[in-house]
């Protein structure tokens, strides 16, 4: 007697994931581990995806031009690609200056957008914009998704142009209505095996010009290094403090290479350019060696363009070969990796003892009430791994030239790549979002403030314990120095109304301080840096700052005018 047969169910066939889970998949294989953006309509499907994957953080910001900021600064800081997100129409083009700071800075930045959906193309949509044209002149390269079958090829392509020299922001753009449409086929086991580090790849140095530089050094009477912002993208802090120590070569840096080498070192000059000192333009100024890491040689950095002059040798060090076109001014030109060629000329140079003319600090020539004691006391309070956010116009000027960066691995961020207002509140979240547990401070006027207060309500909810310190001179000094003091007219900004900082610290769940003199500030340091009762919070400082208070950059303005 037979027994009757059980029917077998099928198994089901794996649901193939939508574009959206795919790319989510793709940042996630890569090793991505924030997102930072800000949602609409037609990008919520990446949303959803991201739900899915707990190990890709979403850091929700509050616009997109600050969650573009965020994912800048914690490139800078982490030492991985950054990752913004925005939706198209009008949501996107919020982003532009932060990507413009990306492009300008080299920041490795991959810019996820959703675009005109391919059923409105060629029809009048609300929104419409061609994101491939607007975002080209700000990113390295713009991509819009060709067809699902391309999603994961073209994320991990993203991750890879952007971390490869010359790094930069990258723009990949999702049809609206391909979000959700099915991907067919697997992940390729290599396509995200190289990780979202950068850069990428490094160029070494033609040996040749390795030898033709130490030999230059060997034959100056005064050489000088000036170490830019490629200096830390490529990871060459170590290498040049070792050829610095090794040799005994004196070092100045530009604005956004600033952290470099330690400030307090008898071979530092400081910063240099339009952001520095004095004494470090000085010493530029007189060397007949520059050895130039990871610069763009642009205005602020080369003091106004003064540098190089006729009688220097200019030994130029990138890794972009359209940088060292657009700079050429004769010399040694080496494209290079900056460690890459530090670590050469360490070697070619071993045995040498730089003979030159020591570096002779000097007092400072600028104003000396809260402003540059705040900078003295930050100078010391700093930990190793401290990092100082500095927003544009006066905050960085303030930042270059009377914060000293003592030890390791501190660093300042600046939006040297733009001088953009409104940087320093996002960029201080992102860099709290990449050193977890560092101190993160930041200084900004209440121009830039206003520009970015919504995003207090973004460290609030994250809980991050950064310190604001709010210039605040009820206008926008630097602006009104040009007008008066420069052009001879009257200032344009004399006619803002008072802002209750102290509320709308409140307001957003902040501890705040307000200080009129040095010893308010004194009294309350310890204070504002202590941990806060309860569940981390950060903490607005208001600085009552005058008017007529001339920054270290202004005064050099001066000078040259």
């Amino acid at each position: 007697m037979s027994l009757p047969s059980t029917p077998v169910t099928p198994a089901a066939a794996p649901t193939a994931p939508t574009v959206a889970e795919a790319a989510v998949d793709e940042l996630a294989r890569a090793g991505v581990q924030h997102v930072f953006g800000f949602p609409g309509e037609t990008s919520l499907p990446l949303y959803v995806a991201l739900q899915q994957r707990p190990e890709v953080d979403h850091v929700l910001a509050r616009c997109p031009r600050c969650a573009g900021y965020m994912a800048e600064a914690y490139a800078r800081i982490s030492g991985r690609v950054g990752v913004c997100d925005a939706p198209g129409g009008i949501g996107s083009p919020w982003t532009t200056p932060a990507l413009l700071e990306a492009r300008n800075s080299s920041t490795p930045l991959v810019f996820l957008a959703s675009g005109m959906a391919r059923r409105k193309e060629d029809r009048w949509a609300t929104g419409e914009v061609d994101q491939q044209a607007l975002f080209g002149p700000v990113t390295k390269k713009t991509v819009r998704l060709a067809g699902p079958e391309r999603t994961r090829e073209e994320v991990a392509g993203a991750l890879s142009a952007a971390a490869t020299p010359r790094t930069g922001p990258v723009l990949l753009e999702f049809p609206a209505d391909s979000l959700d449409q099915a991907v067919h086929g697997g992940p390729s086991p290599a396509s995200a095996s190289w990780g979202c580090a950068y850069p990428q790849v490094r160029a070494y140095p033609d040996p040749a010009l390795v030898t033709a530089a130490a030999d230059a050094v060997r034959n100056a009477r005064q050489t000088v290094v000036v170490a830019g912002g490629g200096v830390h993208l490529s990871g060459a802090v170590e290498e040049l403090r070792a050829l610095s120590r090794e040799t005994g070569l004196p070092v100045a840096t530009t604005l956004n290479g600033k952290g470099a080498v330690d400030e307090d070192d008898a071979r530092s000059l400081g910063v240099t350019g339009a952001k520095g000192l004095e004494v470090a333009n000085r010493y530029v100024h007189e060397a007949d060696c520059v050895i130039v890491l990871g610069s763009k040689l642009g205005d602020k950095s080369s003091d106004g363009y003064s540098w190089p002059e006729p009688h220097q040798t200019l030994v130029n060090v990138s890794d972009d070969a359209a940088e060292l076109v657009r700079g050429a001014r004769g010399g040694i030109v080496v494209q290079s990796d900056v460690r890459a060629f530090c670590e050469a000329l360490r070697r070619e140079l071993d045995g040498f003892r730089y003979p030159g003319p020591d570096v002779h600090r000097a007092e400072p020539r600028w104003d000396t009430g809260l402003t540059d004691t705040l900078c003295r006391m930050l100078t010391d309070a700093l930990p190793e791994d401290g990092i100082l956010v500095a927003d544009a116009s006066v905050s960085s000027g303030w930042a270059g030239a009377a914060v000293r960066l003592r030890g390791g691995t501190r660093r300042l961020l600046t939006p040297r790549g733009t001088g953009s207002l409104g940087y320093a509140l996002p960029a201080a979240i992102g860099a709290s979002v990449a050193r977890p547990g560092a101190r993160v401070v930041a200084i900004g006027g209440d121009g830039g403030l206003s520009m970015a207060m919504h995003e207090m309500e973004t460290a609030a909810r994250l809980g991050l314990p950064l310190v604001y310190f709010l210039l605040n001179n009820e206008r926008l000094g630097l602006i009104d120095r040009h007008a008066t003091d420069l052009l001879g007219g009257d200032p344009v900004s004399s006619s803002f109304t008072s802002v209750d900082w102290q509320s709308v610290a409140a307001s957003f769940g902040w501890r705040s301080h307000r200080v009129t003199d040095t010893d308010a500030l004194k009294s309350a340091w310890d204070e504002i840096l202590a941990p806060a009762d309860g569940p981390a919070r950060p903490t607005l400082v208001e600085c009552i700052v005058p008017a007529t208070e001339m920054a270290p950059d202004f005064l050099l303005t001066l000078k040259r005018n």
